[in-house]
């Protein structure tokens, strides 16, 4: 249990692991956590054990601090409790702000879908393109997120140009095709998080992301929608 594979492989089975032993104060860091919405995780390392004194002396050569707790946040090592309560407290506005920007950022899928139902047929263009650009968006904020791990996997590189290739074929696409693909493709994409990128997604950020989704999805479908009487009507 001892190796270090198995220890960074612990270290990284939630967004924020705190390795302590059975007398250790968490100083609230604990109540910070569970306050911060973080999927986060306690491993209790008593010294009663043969075990877990070997488990420890991994974690002292792993990480190079002869005392606990010792706190991992998506995997790396930030220090004990001082640091990982600087960590963890002072981040807090930026999921404020990614919350605006993300539902500021539903609005033109709003107007541009609204449109067509309006009389005015040419936002369809508009919300095409759009989608387009914010679904290469969000397959890129995978490649930024796996080059900010210690040893990210290849596949997080590959899967993060899909959404882009996605939109750029949607674009040359009749609107009436284009518009549920590119719905499509933002859903494809949420499961494709769900199922592969969960570790390395905050969880405000995962449910953030569904939130999006499901609105851009009702932009593009509602837009689609518009068209279909006069299609069917040609």
């Amino acid at each position: 249990m001892s190796d270090e594979s198995t220890l960074e492989d612990l270290a990284a089975s939630a967004e924020v692991v705190v390795f302590h032993s059975t007398v250790t104060d968490l100083g609230g860091l604990d109540e910070l956590l569970e306050a911060s919405g973080r999927d986060w995780r306690a491993i209790e390392m008593g010294m009663g054990s043969a075990e877990n004194r070997e488990r420890f002396a991994g974690l002292k050569a792993l990480t190079g601090s002869a005392t606990l707790p010792q706190v991992f946040i998506e995997g790396r090592f930030v220090g004990g409790l001082r640091e990982a309560i600087a960590r963890i407290d002072t981040p807090q506005s930026h999921p404020v702000a990614a919350n605006w920007m993300g539902y500021l950022g539903l609005l033109p899928f709003a107007a541009t879908a609204a449109g067509p139902w309006l009389g005015l047929a040419w936002t369809l263009e508009w919300l095409l393109a759009y989608g387009a650009v914010i679904l290469s968006f969000i397959g890129a904020i995978h490649w930024g997120l796996a080059m900010g791990q210690h040893n990210p996997a290849p596949a997080s590189f590959h899967a993060s140009v899909i959404p882009a290739l996605a939109g750029w074929i949607a674009l040359g696409l009749p609107t009436l095709i284009a518009l549920p693909l590119l719905a499509a493709g933002f859903i494809a994409w949420r499961f494709w998080e769900f199922r592969y990128a969960t570790v390395t997604m905050p969880r405000w950020f995962r449910r953030l992301r569904t939130v999006l989704t499901l609105g851009a999805v009702a932009g593009l479908l509602g837009g689609w929608l518009a068209i279909l009487p006069s299609t069917g009507t040609a």
